[in-house]
Order: structure tokens, then sequence, then C-alpha cells
């Protein structure tokens, strides 16, 4: 259900809006902390090492978060970002799931002025689901063959050979939570906000590693098929114009089965480029995508890279689409301990003001 608004919220994001105060909804470079007060503190420090990553820098912070970003008192709202959890709106109508997601943009349910709210997270239910795959069997020469649908056998003069035929895609159900927040999508598209764009533009999505591996590692147009050519995995038809829509796309660069830990080497060597590029056939613009980076051990399979940090830093940048990301502005996650280091490797890789 949605919440009553206040009137005077939107007054006031008008006038920040106006006044520039409010940082900008996409296409910026921007940083979102999504961490605990004593690394966020560590990253923003004005005394060092290095230079702090500020909001000149574009840095937010994600709530709910004690202590603000800039301010142990909290009163730094214009740089702190609303969030809604993906299971909250799963089940709304695109009507219903497009208010509520305005109404955490208007009037957030923890106080702030950025006027930003980021979905957290899509991952596997916001899928299409996949195929299932059926057989039949044919018998050529005595011989009884199993042949997937799609597929045919053709006999020839020395025997038969497999002609393989387009696989089949699963329906986009538009029931289904991808398809409805890709139609909300639309509907805050067509939203003018106060401070200029649409409603749109003021969402950032988390994008889970299961959706950005699954792309990454199928075959296929839609990236839903296996080494086979066997549709094995579902895709993402559904979801993707929502994505396409979005003010800022996050792609968490780490797995978090119960213990945090970074995505493979070959996963960051691959996982950028092969999401950019499957978004970008929905419209989805590079500059608004960013990486997430946690506070892991080193990528499994990595080598000659150094510490953790540095590691998936270097992994990062090794990647004309990693480097495009990078310059987009990376967020935080869960550094811990290494956010030191997530500060220094942020001024190597981008340094000055």
């Amino acid at each position: 259900m949605t919440r009553p608004r206040r009137g005077a919220v939107l007054l006031v994001l008008l006038a920040l809006a106006v006044a520039g105060a409010v940082p900008g909804a996409a296409s910026a470079r921007m940083s979102i902390f999504y961490d605990e007060q004593d690394a966020v503190r560590v990253l923003t420090d004005p005394s060092g090492p290095g230079d702090p990553i500020d909001a000149a820098r574009g840095a937010v912070r994600q709530d709910p978060g004690a202590g603000g970003i800039f301010d142990p008192a909290g009163n730094d709202a214009a740089h702190r970002i609303a969030k809604l959890a993906a299971g909250e709106i799963e089940g709304l109508s695109p009507e219903a799931m497009a208010d509520r997601i305005q109404d955490e943009i208007d009037d957030p349910e923890i106080p702030n002025r950025s006027g930003l709210v980021a979905i957290d997270e899509i991952g596997n239910r916001w899928n299409d689901g996949k195929v299932r795959i059926t057989y039949s069997f044919v018998k050529v020469r005595g011989k009884r063959i199993r042949v997937a649908a799609g597929n045919k056998i053709v006999v020839t003069k020395r025997g038969w050979k497999l002609v393989k035929g387009v696989a089949a895609l699963p329906r986009i159900d538009p029931s289904s939570p991808g398809a409805k927040l890709s139609t909300a999508m639309d509907l805050l598209a067509a939203r003018p906000y106060p401070g200029g764009g649409s409603y749109a533009d003021r969402v950032h999505l988390y994008i889970a590693p299961a959706f950005s591996t699954s792309i990454t590692a199928g075959r296929g147009p839609h990236r839903n098929l296996g080494n086979d050519g066997k549709p094995h995995r579902a895709t993402w038809r559904g979801v993707m114009p929502a994505v396409a829509r979005a003010g800022g796309v996050w792609i968490e660069m780490y797995h978090h089965d119960g213990t945090l830990t970074s995505m493979t080497a070959k996963e960051w060597r691959t996982v950028p480029q092969g999401f950019a590029s499957y978004a970008a056939r929905f419209g989805a613009q590079q500059d608004r995508m960013h990486l997430l980076i946690g506070g892991t051990p080193a990528p499994a399979g990595s080598s000659g890279c150094g510490e953790a940090m540095a590691c998936q830093w270097a992994l990062a940048g090794s990647t004309p689409t990693g480097q495009a990301l990078l310059a987009n502005g990376p967020g935080a996650y869960r550094l811990g301990t290494q956010a030191a280091d997530w500060r220094a490797e942020y001024n190597r890789a981008l340094p000055g003001r």
C-alpha cells in the first residue's frame, strides 16, 4: 500500500534541485557506499591518506546507515539514497509498483533529500524462467536416436546428421516481476521529476551475481543456451527494459551465499562486458553502469595482481568495458578492514578532484 505523501517534501526537492543540491541521477560519476559507519568514515575522512571520496566526487551513502556519510550526526540528507527491497514490490501490479517507487523517491521512509532510490536486488526471481527441453525418438536405419525439440535428423548417403534448429524461448509472462518492473519503469519514465528528467532516472538497480553471470555464461542471442546449443538457462527479456530505463545499474562483483567472496578472475574479465553488451540491445547506456566492489578475499583464479582489494581493482580495469564502468564511479560494499585499500585504489585509478 502506498504511504500518504507530504506535499512539502516535493517542494523541498524542487528547491534543492534548482539550487543544485541534489546529486545527479545518471551519466555523472557517482559512488554508492553500501557499508557500515566505520568503513564510510575511512572513505570520506578529509585527513587522508589520499584525497577523500567526497560529494564533489559523487559519493552517496545507501540508507539505512547510522551516522550518515559526511556528518556523524547524519545532517547530510542530500547525499543519502533511499532503498526498496525487491521483495517488497515484486507482488505489486505495475501501476502500484510505479507508485511505490515514486513515493520512496518523494517521501522516503528514512528521510533524505537526494531524490534517489535503489532497488535491492534484481536476481533470479526476476527472470523469465527457462524452457523445458522435450525430446522425441527417431529411428534411422535400425538405430533409435533421441532428438531435442527444434532439432531434426537428416538421412545422408552414409548415415545421418543432426541439424540444429532455433532453440525455443520461454514466454514472457506479463504478470512476472521482471515484466511488471519494466512496465512500471515505462510509467515512471513518463512522469517528469521536479528537478528535471523523469522518475525512472531516479531509480538505481542492484544487479545480483546470479543475473549478471547467467547473462555472461549463456550462449545464443538471449544468453540462455548451453555449450550444447540447448536452452538450459533462463532468459531475462522481461526485466531488461527496466534495466535500460534505470538511472543507475550497479553490478555486484561478488557472491554472497552466506560468505562474501569475490567474483572469480574469469568473471571479472567477462561479466562487465557480457552484461553491458546484452543490456545495450535493450537500450541500456553504458555510462549508467557501475561496478560494486566488496571487501572480499582475493578472486579465485587470480595471480600476480597484489593483495585482495588491489587485485579486484586490477581485474576491474583489465578490459575496456571494465575501465569504462570504473570511470563512471565504483560502489563499495561491506569493505570491513579493506576500506583504506579501497580508497587507495580509487585514488590510483581515478586521481584528481
